[in-house]
C-alpha cells in the first residue's frame, strides 16, 4: 500500500494522532517518509497538521481533511 493510503487509512481508523503515533502505527515507514508524506499532504489539503505545546515539548497533531 502507497504510505500515503498508508496514513490515511490509519488516520480514519485511530481519528487525530501526533506525528510520532503515525510513525510507530506504520512500521514499514521511516519517520522521514511518513514526515515528508504528511507535509505533502498538508500541502494539498489531503491533511491537516496543528501543532500543540505540550509538557515533552511540540506535538504535531495530524487528522484527516473535511
Amino acid at each position: 500500500m502507497p504510505i500515503e493510503e498508508a496514513i490515511v487509512e490509519q488516520l480514519r481508523l485511530r481519528g487525530p494522532c501526533s506525528l510520532d503515533d503515525v510513525v510507530t502505527y506504520l512500521p514499514d515507514f521511516s519517520w522521514g517518509e511518513v514526515f515528508r508524506a504528511i507535509d505533502r499532504m498538508s500541502r494539498r489539503g489531503g491533511v491537516l497538521c496543528d501543532d500543540h505545546e505540550s509538557s515533552g515539548g511540540l506535538t504535531r497533531e495530524v487528522e484527516p481533511a473535511g
